[in-house]
C-alpha cells in the first residue's frame, strides 16, 4: 500500500516538471529563435516480486510473482533544435539560419551560441545582439559601422561591395552537449565545435519560435489530467493506511 503512495508521488512530481517545461515553452512561443524543451522521463530500477510465507510454496526464498516498479521519474531535459517558421521583416540587422547551426557571441562569460538573429550596430559600428555582446565573424568581432550593408547566404558581409567579414556559423556532431543559459543563448557542456558548411543565411529575416502552441496547450491538458489522477491514488492511499492505522488500534 505504501509503495502504491511513492508510486503515485513520484507520478506527481514528474508531471509537475512537465508542467514547467510546457509552460516555459508557450511564455516562449514569441521569442525569436527559441527552440522548445521535451522533458523525458524513465522508471526506477524494476525488482522482482516473490511469493513468501505460503505454505504451498516450498522452494527457499520464494516463487518469483513479476516485477514491480517504484514509478517514474525525470530522465533528461531534451531540446528541440528544428527549425522554426521564417518571417520577412526587411531590417538589414534581422539575420536568420536556415538549417544547421548557430551564431557564434562573445559574451563576459565565454563564447556562447543563438538561433536568435535580431541584431544591431552599436556605439562603435559593431554588430552586436539585443543585449549588446559581440556577434562574431571567422575573424573576430565584425566591424560593419552601418545598417547599409548586404549578408550572402554564405555569412560573407560586405559594405559598398567590399569585404567586411564573414559571420562564424558553428554547430555540434552531438547537440546534446549545449545547455541553455537564458537570453535565448546556449554554451557548450563538452563537445568542439565544428564549422557549420551547410548553414544558409537569411538576411532581413528572423527565426520564429519553433513551439506549436496548440499542440502545448493539448499536453498541458493531458498532464494536469495525469497529475489529478495521481493525486486521487495518493488520496485514497492515505485514506486507507487511516484506515488500516484505526482498525490495529482496535484490535489491540
Amino acid at each position: 500500500m505504501v509503495r502504491g503512495l511513492y508510486t503515485a508521488a513520484t507520478g506527481m512530481m514528474v508531471q509537475r516538471n512537465k508542467m514547467d517545461v510546457l509552460t516555459n515553452n508557450l511564455v516562449n512561443a514569441e521569442t525569436t529563435g527559441f527552440k522548445k524543451d521535451t522533458l523525458v522521463t524513465t522508471t526506477f530500477n524494476e525488482e522482482i516480486v516473490k511469493r513468501i510465507n505460503d505454505p504451498s510454496v516450498n522452494v527457499y526464498g520464494g516463487v518469483d510473482v513479476g516485477p514491480y516498479s517504484y514509478g517514474t521519474h525525470v530522465d533528461e531535459v531534451v531540446t528541440d533544435f528544428s527549425d522554426g517558421m521564417f518571417e520577412d521583416t526587411g531590417v538589414s540587422t534581422d539575420l536568420a539560419i536556415s538549417g544547421d547551426g548557430f551564431f557564434v557571441i562573445e559574451t563576459d562569460e565565454g563564447i556562447r551560441y543563438t538561433r536568435s538573429g535580431n541584431f544591431s550596430i552599436d556605439g562603435n559600428g559593431y554588430l552586436v545582439t539585443a543585449d549588446g555582446h559581440y556577434v562574431l565573424g571567422t575573424g573576430g568581432r565584425i566591424n560593419i559601422g552601418t545598417t547599409e550593408f548586404n549578408v550572402l547566404t554564405n555569412g560573407v558581409i560586405n559594405v559598398d561591395g567590399r569585404y567586411v567579414g564573414r559571420l562564424r556559423i558553428e554547430t555540434f556532431e552531438d547537440k546534446g552537449v549545449l545547455r541553455k543559459e537564458g537570453n535565448n543563448l546556449y554554451y557548450a557542456y563538452g563537445g568542439a565545435a565544428i564549422p557549420a558548411n551547410d548553414a544558409i543565411v537569411r538576411q532581413g529575416v528572423q527565426e520564429l519560435s519553433n513551439v506549436n502552441v496548440i499542440s502545448e496547450i493539448t499536453d498541458m491538458i493531458t498532464v494536469y489530467r495525469k497529475y489529478e489522477a495521481s493525486q486521487k491514488i495518493v488520496s485514497i492511499t492515505d485514506e486507507s493506511l487511516g484506515l488500516a492505522t484505526k482498525l490495529g488500534s482496535i484490535g489491540g
